[in-house]
């Protein structure tokens, strides 16, 4: 039997990397002491104005805002001052930065809207001030649309609810003790009405869950127990690719840099993590179920729910490009040493190789290990039946299962080259339960000379 000195995961993590997806309008999560408003902001209407406003967020000016001003029926308006309890005076301005260009485009100041406040007069004034609108503003009486009022996000149905509930506080003025902006204050039993914080919501959707090795859509194939996948959204994670790191001892941790990913309420282990994309081991336990639920939970902050159903397997092999297709993660050993096979490289007859892959399913009772743990003396063995595919023809193996010094969940496959033509051939997992045949997405080639 071939085994080997750990390697793969280098490859494996950092060729992620090269699987960016284009990132949708971002999606922030205002908490307030009357409930929280999730707003999408929109980037590609009013990019100037998006960026000024996250330039607040990040700097953590908006923590404990207050929300001054608030207009039944028409606008609710914060973003302008800060309350910090521990501090005197609590209630101070908000350092704002230099006034952006306006950017108003057509779109208009409907309820739910989120829009920047400015000087009357002076459309280009714009600096930290925000408020939602609470009406449809644009074409009423109000007019805001004609005075150029820069719509950059809409909150949803659940947002609209909260905003309702802001709608019917009671209002007090407090000018005299905090000046002139502070003649309709809003108050929640008796106190200010606060976003406590406005922080980036993980968003996920069931296209963004894809094979680790075929980038196969789970949403088509589903999920298989060990199977290693990858999760593309955002806001799932810090700005730069954060990897694991080999345990001493134990299993790989299930939360790394504020990321956790949550299969029906179970943390699985995360291999690598960033703002867009992921990639964790589904846990073993869910092998017994008909469907997983889903949720990515980044600094405490949860996304939307997904659902999969459970597949017992969903063999694929992971691709030195790393796309799904093209030449496999194959090697050849002399020794201590090894050889990437491929054009440049290719096998002859009678090699002995390893092949990487993933999507097994479970193990034998036997030989099951735990979830995360780096694969050592005990070894898993699928509990389906398996086969390796070259050109469609079965091939002869002398290991086929959990990969030794990688996590739980890679799998090794050692076979010996059959004679064949020279060039490309197609190379292909199977397993077979309960009378079902999956085979691995076709595309994936081993070069021989």
């Amino acid at each position: 039997m071939q085994f080997r000195k750990p390697y793969f995961f280098a490859l494996f993590i950092f060729s992620a990397t090269l699987h960016g997806q284009a990132v949708s309008n971002p999606t922030y999560r205002f908490t307030t002491n009357v409930g929280n408003i999730d707003v999408v902001l929109t980037p590609n209407v009013a990019p100037k104005t998006v960026a000024n406003f996250l330039s607040y967020v990040n700097a953590g000016l908006y923590n404990n805002t207050i929300f001054h001003r608030l207009v039944s029926g028409f606008v609710a308006q914060a973003g302008g001052y800060q309350y910090l309890a521990n501090q005197t005076p609590a209630v101070v301005p908000v350092t704002a930065a230099a006034a952006i260009p306006n950017e108003y485009s057509g779109v208009t100041n409907a309820a739910g809207t989120i829009a920047m406040a400015l000087v009357s007069g002076n459309i280009n004034s714009a600096t930290s001030e925000w408020f939602f609108n609470l009406a449809n503003n644009g074409a009423n009486g109000q007019s805001l649309d004609s005075q150029s009022f820069t719509v950059f996000g809409q909150t949803n149905a659940a947002g609209i609810a909260v905003l309702n509930k802001i709608n019917a506080l009671p209002i007090a003025d407090e000018s005299a003790q905090l000046g002139a902006d502070f003649n309709t204050l809003p108050l929640t039993g008796g106190n200010f009405l606060l976003v406590t914080s406005i922080v980036p919501v993980p968003s996920i959707t069931a296209p963004g869950f894809q094979s680790a090795a075929s980038y196969a859509s789970s949403s088509l194939t589903g999920i298989s127990p060990g199977e290693i996948v990858t999760i593309f959204g955002q806001a799932l994670g810090p700005a730069q690719l954060t990897s694991f790191t080999v345990p001493a001892s134990g299993p790989v941790a299930n939360s790394l840099a504020g990321t956790q990913v949550l299969f029906n309420g179970q943390a699985a282990p995360v291999i690598y993590t960033s703002a867009g994309q992921l990639s964790v081991v589904a846990p073993y336990g869910i092998g017994s179920l008909p469907t997983v639920s889903i949720i990515v939970s980044y600094n405490g902050t949860q996304s939307n729910t997904l659902v999969f159903p459970v597949k017992p397997a969903n063999p694929a092999i992971f691709t030195l490009n790393a796309s799904g297709t093209g030449d496999g993660v194959i090697v050849r050993y002399t020794g201590s040493t090894y050889s990437v096979i491929g054009a440049a490289n290719p096998a002859s007859a009678g090699d002995v190789l390893t092949l990487f892959g993933e999507g097994y399913g479970i193990a034998t009772a036997g030989s099951a290990v735990p979830d995360g743990v780096i694969v050592t003396s005990t070894l898993p063995v699928p509990a389906a039946s398996t086969a390796l595919l070259i050109d469609g023809q079965p091939v002869s193996t002398s290991y086929f299962g959990g990969a030794p010094y990688e996590i739980n969940g890679v799998l090794q496959v050692n076979f010996t080259v059959p004679q064949l033509a020279p060039g490309s051939h197609q190379i292909q997992l199977q397993t077979t339960s309960a009378g079902i045949v999956r085979t691995s997405p076709a595309g994936v080639t081993l070069q021989t000379r």
